[in-house]
Order: structure tokens, then sequence, then C-alpha cells
């Protein structure tokens, strides 16, 4: 994970994407905009898939809990970093403990996101980050046999 200051302002860049969730089959579509999005940005071919499959999970946890919901994907600048943010609603978490929802959450996709955090409010939310940083802009090295 990049060190990040907790109070630094980060600042919504291009591109911006939406999702808009309804049923299984958005989940190709869903891993698709999260490639381009991430290929934007110029993050490698390992680094955008790494980005779809977080998103592809989030979108199976919707669809799991029964909702409809509308998936926002958007750079984000804070400082030098730049990332990409991917961002919900979570109306279904309201009468849940968001602390363990945020443990599950990370548990499940943690390994592929920088952060990942459960965000109180009215509806709560969810955020996730990918920072983009040098190895993650390098194209993949080839295969040897």
């Amino acid at each position: 994970m990049t060190d990040q200051l907790p109070d630094a302002q980060r600042i919504k860049i291009p591109p911006v994407m939406m999702i808009d969730v309804r049923s299984s089959t958005d989940i190709v579509q869903a891993r698709n905009i999260a490639r381009r999005a991430a290929s934007l940005l110029n993050f490698n071919t390992a680094s955008r898939a790494q980005l779809a499959g977080a998103v592809a999970s989030l979108i199976s946890i919707i669809l799991n809990a029964g909702q409809q919901q509308i998936v926002h994907i958007h750079g984000i600048k804070q400082g030098g970093q730049v990332g990409l943010m991917v961002r919900c609603d979570a109306a279904w978490l309201a009468l849940n403990n968001l602390e363990n929802a945020s443990v599950a959450l990370k548990s499940k996709i943690g390994a592929m996101m920088d952060e990942v955090r459960v965000i109180a409010g009215d509806p709560p939310s969810i955020e996730m980050v990918l920072w983009r940083t040098p190895e993650r802009t390098l194209p993949a090295k080839p295969i040897r046999y």
C-alpha cells in the first residue's frame, strides 16, 4: 500500500465512469469498465485485471445482498499520487455493525486493493482505492520457456 496522508485532499479526476448493477450479467460489463478506467490511467495489464477482479467481487456482494446499485469508478489524485477509486452506497449495511462489515469486505477484497473502507453515513458507503505505482505501470515481463 502506498503511504497516504489521511488529511490530504483527494481530487476526483477523469476517467469518471458508472456501472448500473441490476443482475449478474452486469459483472462482465463492470469488469470491462474497470479495465478501461485503469487503462486510461496507464495501469499495466496485471493491475487492470486486479482492479477488474475487485470490482467483480464488489458487484457480487451487492447482488448477493439483493440490491441494485450504481457503482462509481473514477480517477483520484492526492498530492503526487494518482489512483482509481471505486465507490458505491451500501444501504443494506445500515442495520449491520459497520466495523464487522469492513472486516468482511477487507477479507474478500483487501488483497486486490490498497484501501478498502466502509464509511458511516446515511446510507453507508463502500470505498476502494488502487494507487498507481511504478510497478503497476510497467509492462508485464514476457515469460521465457
